[in-house]
């Protein structure tokens, strides 16, 4: 039962220190890069990062960027499980798009901008070869790259050399630069494809 009782803080105290330095790998390979930024907390807040040639909405949001998340976003306790994979769900990064900014339905009632932009991408991720040559794959309205890290490996880093078993977040920050063309070429297809309506169209 002591076990028991200690294990709630023993795990917050790893996922801090994991996520942490999982964090400052991605931040460092970002500073790394020429022209992009990013906010890098993801316990806390939030750990996405973007080319700062991608837009932006006027008050700052990212119409474009890439996260670290889970998918499914349900189903777990501790963010440690999907990590290294002792749940269904999966940790990775995650190629986000405003549906309603890349699909111009914003404002636009009963347009469904998410649903259709989920349909764009399963109809045209072929179309986009680099990108599931390095790891991406259409989950609704995202790209996904799953990460995993090995729990043996992470238990003997830890808690000193987590450097060495964050392997598989670096190979997938290579994936991401390797997949940038492709990303770009994917946004302009996007921006032909979908036409930008009237002031007045789909308000009634």
């Amino acid at each position: 039962m002591a076990v028991l009782e200690q294990a709630p803080p023993i795990v917050d105290e790893a996922e801090k220190r994991i996520f942490g330095a999982i964090d400052k790998k991605i931040e460092a390979w970002v500073k790394a890069q020429q022209g992009w930024d990013g906010v890098f907390d993801f316990l806390s807040d939030e750990t996405s990062f973007r080319r700062v040639n991608w837009p932006v909405a006027e008050d700052g949001t990212y119409h474009v960027y890439l996260e670290l998340a889970f998918m499914p976003v349900e189903g777990y306790i501790h963010y440690l499980s999907p990590l290294i994979g002792a749940v269904s769900q999966q940790f990775g990064f995650r190629f986000n798009v405003n549906a309603p900014w890349i699909t111009k339905l914003e404002n636009q009632k009963r347009a469904q901008p998410g649903k259709k932009w989920a349909n764009f991408l399963g109809v045209h991720i072929d179309d986009f070869p680099g990108l599931r040559a390095n790891g991406f794959r259409v989950e609704g309205e995202f790209l996904f790259h799953p990460v995993r890290l090995e729990a043996a490996t992470l238990a003997d880093a830890y808690p000193d050399t987590l450097g060495d078993a964050l392997e598989p977040v670096g190979e997938a920050l290579t994936h991401i630069l390797a997949a940038l063309a492709d990303f770009d070429r994917l946004l302009a297809a996007a921006d032909a494809s979908f036409p930008r309506l009237t002031e007045n169209a789909g308000q009634a």
